[in-house]
């Protein structure tokens, strides 16, 4: 202070940098900024100082320098007025707010509304900045209490910016406290009225980019997965449109997350990596590293360490699980991480690591607490996919530990939430998809019924020993709902319009309407492509169709639900059985039933690993031996052999074991009805173990009694359609003259038309299964004139000259069979199923059993065409008991009068007579038919289980 006691003006921005610097007391900073103002330039002066003291606090970066910072520029604009402070220690807030202290920043909000009463605007902007700080304290009564006030205001003065934002934070608030309900309520008006918010009103406001994202993440906390996928889709193309690339990678990232969360791996990694090799190229390789699950040497410049040791843990637990203990500490960061940032989600997804992690270093009791904290995380978040996982992962971590009882009583309950997010998942495929994350709780439910009836059978305790012999029927229901749930509800509804076509014809057209929508929402999903318009769609065609049926008086109203082991029983014949196969990750759970409900169960320990091994090795095993040079031909017979052989010890002794103990009458039939990778299995093997018993596949057990009350009489118009590219030496030979088959041009367009009125269909032609995309699986037919134009066929020609394909989307999309009593698939590869992890059943097999046929035959390897033809031969004089047809007969010239008698034996049955009938067939007698000397050399030629087992009947004859 000068010697004379005058005051000269004090520079306001140098005495707070004063401050900050530590070169200057807050109570001396306080005294020189409150000295008076002798002039209006002086004012003007100060005013301008706050002005630029309000930018400081906007870039401050930390909680106490913004706070400092807050509290001296409100001291510094006493002199200009109380809406300027206000102002001031709104700033603040704002950049407290951004700083993770919302206690600090309501502080000084309560002091700013009072300031700034009289000014409508400025109280509207400390009000949303009030609430923001309420939903960052998850303060929800207090924020609902304000709310209607502050809606009130922002209306009155047209404020679309502020109003959507506070409905994003309403959002955010009911979504944390698992209320998903009001929660998607509130971020569809927030993201109705953010769409409406002029670009230059929008400085201060979220993207709309960013409310498609929290609309999508609430969707699928909330179990609503249509509108989650149409949500994140809608975020990536509004993040492209605004050039937003961060954005834009984000979305496919949350696209990959959701189908992980399904289970779906292979277009988890897909998008994952889409959204991984964008993220590199716009300089986010963290982000790049984490989706590929890497784990960085060293940090990198710019890393973020709070979210870095999320990603460094679960890339360890993923890719080097021996090193756990060094993902524990980096773990627990990670969990305080995401709870001081209200992120349920990734807190639940720790938490969940550290289970996994604690239970590799050998910390059970810890492990389960850490899931049980998992598992209250999503609870009351309401995230009820995750819920359902991580209650899985408990029920599995105690049945390890030997507690079964409460291994038990958890997977009850994950089993209902699976089934109540099943049966709200409108769309197929996404039902399926939640089938994928609903199958491991199957999984582990399967395993602990399969252990209770081994352990219990011969307890002292009687209540157990009782319970232990009633899980053969429970494991038949579980099995059924683990899997073809969408089979069956097909089956049922073509049940019901059938019943009804007659009375209402327009159901069927409804109906096939509707699957057509579900293929093409398949084919969308299976390609990665934009769900939202098939979706749209397909709840087009799902109105339509109820609507159709509601004219008619007729419920469509069907489930999952499963057959009793009662009703399955009652639909089996005296001399069948039914053997149902449930995979687990530890082995396959064997079933049989037989007609008077005498049940048996058997847990065989053959690890999926070594499932999908054996999978590879039979398929590379039958290619080598196809394919065999002369000179090979010994070595890939006994390489075949070899593994037939392991197949049988690993699987097919304990069927026939298992079947010998219930049934000491040996069956005359089997009904198989495997999951998943063990569709792809070859069953006959089992019929040479009990005494010649007949063979027959089922998509799921509860198929039985619903392809069994099917009416199909078989004598309407039977049609073949033959080899378009003639490449096929032997595939006219399939069929005899006699039996009148009428031909079908191989044009998708000819056999949606003719087929329909078929009591028979035969193809011979080449058959492609495509793994990827099983609904693009197919028959080989003539090019259609513009591919492009039809959604559910193959992708168009590229220039190649490749040939069209009859797609299982078309048949299963727009083919209806209600004649239909069997099709003939003489075609490679044409009844493998798609590897699903929920075990659905989509296939050539499938399809046509969804569209209404009774029995298919197909082949579950590339079919040699001379051994199909003379295996076709005698399959049709078997099924028809027409001696002309066989193979030692040579053909006739004259075809026979139309059919009309019905078949004199069962399609299993006849096949079982042709297995027999190639298997003993002489090389003269193959070469006479066939009309050439080049056969394999050795007599009978075709005696190998290559030639004889390639195809099985699927059905119920």
């Amino acid at each position: 202070m000068p010697s004379d006691g005058s005051y000269p003006y004090a520079d306001g921005v140098e005495i707070v940098s004063a401050v900050l610097d530590g070169q200057l007391a807050r109570t001396d900073a306080t005294e020189l900024l409150r000295r008076p103002l002798d002039s209006a330039a002086h004012l003007h002066l100060r005013h301008a100082e706050v002005v630029r003291l309000g930018e400081l606090i906007e870039q401050a970066p930390s909680i106490e320098r913004a706070r400092a910072l807050t509290e001296l520029t409100a001291v510094a604009a006493e002199f200009l007025g109380s809406e300027a402070r206000g102002r001031a220690l709104g700033q603040g807030a704002a950049r407290l707010l951004d700083l993770k202290a919302p206690e600090t920043a309501l502080t000084l909000l309560d002091e700013a509304r009072e300031l700034l009463a009289g000014d409508g605007l400025l109280a509207l902007e400390a009000g949303k900045l009030r609430l923001r700080a309420l939903c960052d304290l998850d303060r929800r009564a207090d924020f609902e209490r304000d709310l209607p006030a502050f809606l009130a205001e922002a209306e009155r003065h047209g404020s679309g910016a502020d109003l959507c934002m506070v409905l994003y934070d309403r959002a955010q608030l009911a979504a944390r406290s698992g209320d998903t309900v009001s929660a998607l309520t509130s971020a569809r008006e927030a993201r109705r009225i953010r769409a409406a918010v002029a670009a230059q009103d929008s400085g201060y406001v979220r993207s709309p980019a960013s409310f498609a994202h929290q609309h999508g993440m609430i969707a699928r906390q909330g179990g609503r997965f249509e509108e989650a996928f149409g949500a994140l889709e809608d975020m990536r193309s509004l993040a492209l449109a605004a050039g937003q690339e961060p954005a834009a990678a984000w979305a496919l990232s949350e696209l990959g997350i959701t189908w992980d969360l399904f289970g779906d791996a292979r277009r988890a990694a897909e998008l994952l990596e889409r959204a991984a090799t964008e993220a590199e190229r716009i300089g986010r390789r963290v982000w790049a590293d984490h989706w590929r699950h890497r784990t960085p040497d060293q940090p990198r410049y710019g890393d973020d360490e709070e979210s870095a040791s999320w990603h460094r843990a679960s890339s360890i637990m993923l890719t080097a699980p021996d090193r756990a203990a060094d993902a524990v500490p980096l773990l627990r960061a990670a969990i305080a991480t995401a709870r001081d940032a209200h992120q349920p989600d990734l807190e639940a997804d720790a938490r969940n690591q550290l289970a996994a992690a604690l239970q590799q270093c050998g910390r059970p009791e810890q492990a389960q607490l850490a899931l049980r904290a998992a598992i209250a995380t999503t609870r009351r978040s309401g995230d009820l996919l995750r819920e359902l996982r991580y209650v899985t992962n408990l029920a599995r971590h105690l049945m390890f530990e030997d507690d079964v009882e409460d291994a038990q009583q958890e997977i009850a309950a994950a089993l209902e939430l699976g089934e109540r997010l099943r049966a709200d998942a409108a769309a197929v495929e996404l039902s399926q998809n939640v089938a994928i994350t609903l199958a491991r709780a199957y999984d582990t439910a399967i395993l602990i019924a399969a252990a209770v009836h081994k352990v219990g059978l011969g307890a002292a305790d009687a209540a157990y020993a009782d319970l232990a012999r009633r899980q053969p029927e429970a494991l038949l229901e579980m099995g059924q709902r683990a899997r073809a749930a969408t089979m069956t509800e097909a089956l049922r509804v073509g049940q019901i319009v059938e019943r009804h076509a007659d009375a209402a014809p327009a159901l069927v057209p409804a109906m096939l309407e509707l699957r057509t929508a579900e293929a093409a929402v398949q084919l969308a999903a299976a390609r990665s492509g934009n769900l939202a318009p098939a979706l749209s769609a397909r709840d087009r065609s799902a109105a339509r169709l109820t609507a159709v049926a509601g004219a008619a008086g007729v419920s469509l109203t069907v489930g999952s639900e499963p057959v009793p082991a009662a009703e399955l029983a009652a639909a089996l014949r005296p001399d069948e059985v039914l053997v149902d196969l449930l995979t687990v990750p530890e082995g396959v759970v064997v079933t049989c039933l037989t007609p008077a409900g005498r049940s048996g169960v058997e847990l065989v320990l053959w690890p999926e690993e070594d499932r999908r091994g054996m999978l590879l090795r039979l398929k590379r095993a039958y290619r080598e031996r196809l394919g065999a040079h002369p000179d090979d031909l010994a070595e890939t017979r006994l390489l075949l052999r070899s593994a037939l052989a392991d197949l049988d010890t690993a699987l097919l002794d304990a069927v026939r074991d298992t079947v010998r103990r219930v049934s000491p009458d040996p069956p005359r039939r089997m009904l198989v009805s495997p999951e998943n990778e063990l569709f792809h299995l070859p069953y006959w093997r089992l019929s040479d173990r009990l005494d010649g018993c007949v063979v027959s596949i089922l998509p799921t057990p509860g198929a039985l009694p619903l392809l069994r009350a099917r009416r199909r009489d078989g004598r309407r118009p039977w049609v073949s359609v033959g080899d378009p590219s003639g490449t096929l030496r032997h595939a006219g030979l399939d069929l005899s003259p006699a039996l009148d088959y009428r031909p079908c041009p191989p044009e998708t367009g000819a056999l949606l038309s003719t087929l329909p009125g078929a009591g028979r269909v035969h193809f011979a032609c080449h058959g492609s299964f495509d793994e990827d995309n099983s609904q693009l699986s197919g028959l080989e037919v003539l090019p259609a004139p513009d591919p492009a134009a039809d959604p559910l066929a193959a992708p168009p020609d590229d220039g190649s000259g490749a040939p069209g394909r009859f797609t299982v989307a078309q048949i299963s999309g727009r083919l209806h069979l209600p004649h239909c009593a069997l099709v003939v698939l003489s075609a490679c590869t044409s009844g493998l199923p798609r590897l699903h992890p929920a075990s659905e059943f989509t296939g050539l097999p499938g399809a046509f059993l969804m569209s209404g046929t009774r029995n298919v035959v197909a082949s579950l390897w590339p079919a040699s065409d001379a051994a199909a033809a003379l295996l076709m031969r005698a399959f049709y004089a078997a099924l028809d008991d027409d001696p002309s047809a066989a193979p030692s007969a040579a053909p006739s010239a004259a075809p026979s009068a139309a059919p009309s008698a019905a078949p004199s034996a069962a399609p299993s049955a006849a096949l079982a007579a042709a297995r027999r009938r190639l298997a003993g067939t002489s090389r003269a007698e193959a070469a006479e038919l066939l009309g050439t000397g080049e056969l394999p050399p050795f007599d009978p030629p075709f005696a190998e289980t290559v030639f004889t087992d390639c195809f099985q009947h699927y059905g119920v004859d």
